[in-house]
């Protein structure tokens, strides 16, 4: 079953309404994992600051959505990666990619999926809030911004921190993945106190 979690009418009405459609899902087998290597995310820092303010007004916007609380770092067994990975596929294949100019006419907007459509900082935070709901600790689960490494687009993903490396989900890619196998330049990571590092770029 497909299941979309989106804001009925609009997107300060805080209700969700959840639609049915049939869905194939490919998931990898628990008992065929095989995993590959992953380092934690350890860039230099350039300076500690506030989130960005678009994220901010998304936090006060939704109590409790930015609160990261718990272990900040989470066992990465075959089935967490499963659990994970099941998310990111649901969400990928869920929403609908529509830029925050076409949606709402305006360059960036944080929020969730609004009718099954949204752009890449909102796929990360529905990521976030189902793991959530899944029994993942929030603050091991935090957003980053980066920049494509060859296309220069700007990018949103949901990072999680494990003790066996920092997984990035990100909607376009199905498998979640090592953070330094994704081709982007990462610029700002959240961090489980609520600040934002920035990072040197190299």
């Amino acid at each position: 079953m497909r299941v979309c979690y989106a804001h009925f009418m609009n997107r300060n009405d805080v209700s969700i309404i959840r639609f049915f459609v049939p869905v194939l899902f490919l998931v990898t087998p628990v008992g065929v994992f095989a995993e590959p290597a992953c380092i934690p995310m350890n860039l230099p820092v350039a300076s500690i600051g506030e989130p960005p303010e678009n994220y901010s007004i998304f936090c006060l916007q939704y109590a409790g959505a930015c609160d990261l609380e718990g272990a900040r770092m989470v066992v990465w067994s075959a089935a967490e990666r499963a659990r994970t990975e099941l998310i990111n596929v649901q969400v990928n294949q869920e929403i609908e990619f529509v830029s925050d100019w076409d949606f709402n006419g305006v360059d960036d907007v944080w929020d969730y999926p609004l009718n099954c459509q949204g752009d890449c900082e909102d796929f990360a935070l529905e990521k976030r809030r189902r793991l959530v709901e899944d029994g993942f600790p929030s603050a091991s689960l935090t957003m980053a911004i980066a920049f494509h490494e060859m296309k220069f687009f700007p990018h949103a993903v949901l990072l999680v921190e494990t003790f066996k490396g920092t997984w990035v989900l990100d909607n376009l890619y199905e498998p979640v993945l090592c953070w330094d196998a994704v081709p982007y330049i990462f610029t700002h990571r959240e961090q489980p106190d609520g600040q934002w590092a920035r990072f040197l770029l190299p």
